[in-house]
């Protein structure tokens, strides 16, 4: 049992870093010359995978 709960932690971690690597993307498009496409792209991905993992790690907790 506790090592789901450390696992579901883990996942909503990644998640986490993903919504964190969406804001990088988002404050560095400048810099790294992405056009809107490209940065609509990566932000709308990071925040897709983010929110699938914290939601899965959550869903899975809730079974247990």
């Amino acid at each position: 049992m506790s090592l789901q709960i450390f696992i579901a932690a883990m996942i909503a971690a990644c998640g986490i870093g993903a919504f964190a690597g969406a804001a990088v993307v988002w404050d560095r498009r400048r810099i790294w010359r992405l056009n809107p496409g490209a940065t609509a792209g990566w932000v709308f991905g990071l925040l897709l995978l983010g929110g699938g993992l914290l939601v899965g790690s959550c869903l899975g907790l809730v079974r247990l």
